[in-house]
């Protein structure tokens, strides 16, 4: 596959006719239109592809300036001449990883075994992906693991955080044994696989879909450990993806989902539309801009597993109050996006996507 770099930059042009008289010798300039209404500024978008064509790449993560990415065949990184790597467990699916330090690493894993039956397995690493080693473990009942969804580390409290089907679990011995903090093991629904912390760490988000396909999300106060669920703020069905605090404001979450993007300026008392009537196309995560907080990015995917389809980027520069689409030209791309991670990389600020089935591409920031 060739995959070049396109950048578009949007401008203005004024032009001159100049038209011929009909049966006559002469001719006479036709007087110039009037100017075309003034334009937003566009951004200027600039796409490069990074490599890891094929790969479904469920997630992207970050840590002292190590880019991993967790596929479905294996975790990865980027070296430092910018190439991403093969980084262990090559056939495993990677569904979510906590980076403990640079070196320490989890993986939560599903892999289909020998009687055609997921089965659930958590990896660690202390070598930044060089060796793994299966973690003895229990997240679930009656002996047997549930798959882990999502994961994350409260550093200042050293606890790691997961979610399963209907649970908020906690452990405090880096994933050996967990405690259903909320919820509980062996429930019904869908995945939970939206996880988020609040800077001050006294909120946990977590969320997915439930158990008749309605998008669902709860805040979880650390302190008191009781939960406001939230739901019905898309069309069903529907899925939660990903939850994002404004990097200006504690009190102002987003929410992106199946359907597309709310987002509560009082901390979850009430929600707002950002981006609706977008036919249930996925919104795994979006990236507000920290320079200018009301410039948000988000890419989505069309629920089709088998079929190209585009790489569309939007962003909206007032907050959600309109939005603009650039699509990238490769033909028989695989360009749905399905993770997103802003770094900032020689003081510019870059984000990466994700793609199913079409590995990384890469956008710095205007």
């Amino acid at each position: 596959m060739s995959v070049k770099p396109f950048l578009v930059v949007c401008g203005l042009c004024l032009s001159t006719m100049l038209i011929s008289a009909c049966g006559g010798s002469s001719s006479s300039a036709v007087q110039e239109p009037p100017p075309p209404p003034p334009v937003s500024p566009t951004p200027p978008v600039s796409l490069s592809y990074q490599g890891l064509d094929g790969f479904i790449i469920n997630e992207l993560y970050q840590h002292s300036g190590v880019l991993v990415a967790a596929s479905d065949d294996g975790v990865h990184r980027q070296n430092s001449s910018g190439n991403w790597i093969a980084a262990g467990l090559e056939g495993y699916d990677v569904m979510a990883m906590s980076l403990l330090t640079e070196q320490h690493w989890l993986a939560s894993t599903v892999k289909t075994n020998q009687d055609d039956l997921p089965a659930y397995l958590l990896f660690e690493s202390f070598n930044g992906g060089s060796d793994w080693h299966e973690v003895d473990y229990q997240f679930g009942q009656a002996g047997e693991n549930e798959a882990i969804y999502a994961l994350l580390y409260d550093n200042a409290e050293q606890v790691v955080y997961a979610t399963g089907i209907d649970v908020l679990a906690s452990s405090t011995d880096m994933g050996q044994t967990w405690k259903a903090v909320h919820g509980d093991f062996g429930g019904f629904g869908q995945p939970k696989s939206a996880l988020t912390q609040s800077a001050d760490g006294q909120t946990i988000w977590y969320g997915g879909q439930g158990a008749i396909e309605n998008g669902v999300f709860y805040q979880y106060d650390v302190t008191t450990r009781q939960a406001i669920l939230h739901s019905d703020l898309f069309p069903n069905p529907s899925s939660i993806k990903a939850i994002r605090y404004a990097p200006d404001d504690p009190q102002t979450v987003y929410v992106s989902a199946e359907g597309g993007i709310v987002r509560s300026n009082d901390h979850g008392q009430s929600w707002q539309a950002v981006l609706d009537n977008v036919n249930f196309r996925f919104y795994f995560d979006l990236i507000i801009d920290p320079d200018n907080p009301e410039r948000i990015y988000t890419a989505g995917w069309a629920k089709n597993f088998t079929e190209p389809q585009p790489l569309i980027i939007e962003w909206t520069d007032d907050g959600g109050a309109s939005w603009q689409q650039y699509e990238y030209p490769e033909q028989a791309f695989f360009g749905g996006v399905r993770s997103m991670i802003l770094v900032e990389e020689n003081q510019q600020q870059v984000i990466y996507f994700g793609l199913f089935k079409g590995g990384i591409m890469r956008m710095p920031l205007p």
